[in-house]
């Protein structure tokens, strides 16, 4: 039996980062012998539903036992045509995707009516500074939301939209309305999280961009309240990457951001998602965006 791991909540800290309701726990303890712990396992899917991300610092993990990790969870998204359970988030490996640039705050394939479940990223090349990642908790931000916000929702849905060939820094809102044609999903801007039953705000910079039942007048409104509540900085953990970290993330309650990496910076961390479809497939299964 493995020894119990050790759950530390993260405490407030705006100048390091972290939000007064940002959730999120550094965990402690876990070997990459006891990934398949029974006990183990218990814990840390325990902590990830109060939490909503978990950090470990210092960990000595492969790419089989990251995969057979997430793997208590669900099976792996097989994103690449290696048919591997994990992919590399690279500017350098040959293999790699996202390359140097920015990215907006979303949530990974908001777009399909599935998103992702739960998301892990591991570090192995990272440089020693410039490459955070932004953390927003769309779970604390909806069960702090003002009453008069709250209303305002009721039960309407938004569109989660994105083009291709834009700028993935880009904000939907801030450019000509997307067309009806491009890759998207319409779910409740109050959305209920399939375990936990709680109520997630899912709205997110890059992708949303329409209210569904309001002129374009009133969404673009409601958008930008509903905006300048998560982004306030209370519900924000800023990662900042070291070797070895491994960052796991419930997708659908929180979202994630980056700045463009710096120029000459390398950074590699692998990637292992659960849940949703993959990428590939959803692409493939229209001809109109030439995979096959």
């Amino acid at each position: 039996m493995a020894a119990p791991l050790d759950i530390r909540p993260f405490a407030a800290d705006p100048a390091a980062g972290v939000g007064p309701e940002a959730g999120g726990a550094e965990v402690r303890g876990l070997t990459a012998e006891a990934v398949t712990d029974a006990g183990v396992t218990r814990a840390w899917h325990a902590a990830l539903d109060a939490h909503q991300i978990l950090v470990f610092r210092d960990l000595d993990l492969d790419a089989d036992a990251q995969v057979t990790l997430l793997e208590t969870l669900g099976p792996a998204l097989v994103e690449n045509d290696a048919g591997r359970g994990y992919q590399f988030v690279s500017n350098v490996h040959e293999e790699g995707i996202l390359g140097d640039e920015r990215f907006a705050h979303h949530s990974d394939h908001a777009f399909m009516d599935e998103p992702i479940d739960v998301i892990a990223l591991y570090g192995l090349e990272v440089p020693s500074q410039g490459t955070q990642t932004r953390f927003v908790n769309g779970m604390r931000a909806a069960e702090a939301l003002p009453r008069e916000l709250r209303e305002r929702i009721g039960d309407r849905r938004a569109r989660h939209i994105i083009d291709p060939g834009a700028e993935s820094g880009r904000i939907a809102l801030d450019g000509p309305r997307r067309s009806e044609a491009l890759p998207h999903a319409w779910h409740p801007i109050l959305w209920e999280h399939p375990r936990t039953k709680a109520p997630i705000l899912y709205v997110s910079e890059q992708q949303t961009d329409l209210v569904e039942g309001l002129s374009d007048e009133e969404s673009d409104a409601l958008i930008r309240s509903l905006f300048d509540h998560l982004y306030s900085g209370r519900f924000d953990y800023v990662h900042d990457w070291r070797p070895r970290d491994l960052v796991i993330w419930d997708n659908r309650a929180l979202q994630h951001a980056r700045a463009a990496i710096p120029a000459g910076a390398r950074r590699t961390l692998r990637r292992v998602s659960v849940g949703g479809t993959p990428v590939y497939e959803y692409f493939r299964s229209d001809p109109k965006w030439g995979l096959d």
